[in-house]
């Protein structure tokens, strides 16, 4: 093998090396608007059972996991409730 040849070798491995990066770099915006649009569907779901009266019923496969996410969203409430008065009782120290 020539340097020459070498050369070529190496250049044509370097461009499938940034070609494979190019779409690896697609690949991860393309899954994080993915993982936006599930966030989206999730709420928007989510809302529906939650607050749409007798509209939107949960399927049994999603039952355990609702559960949980109402779970959350109470200790997640709570916790925001605990924030707000230690920062109140924190003012009121000052």
């Amino acid at each position: 093998m020539t340097f020459k040849q070498l050369l070529e070798r190496i250049r044509d491995r370097l461009i499938h090396r940034s070609q494979i990066s190019k779409e690896k770099l697609d690949a991860a915006f393309l899954r994080r608007e993915l993982d936006g649009k599930l966030r989206d569907l999730g709420e928007g779901y989510r809302y529906q059972v939650r607050y749409s009266v007798g509209s939107a019923a949960v399927p049994d496969a999603l039952s355990v996991v609702m559960a949980e996410v109402v779970e959350l969203e109470e200790k997640l409430e709570s916790k925001q409730q605990q924030i707000a008065r230690l920062e109140k009782e924190s003012a009121i120290e000052s």
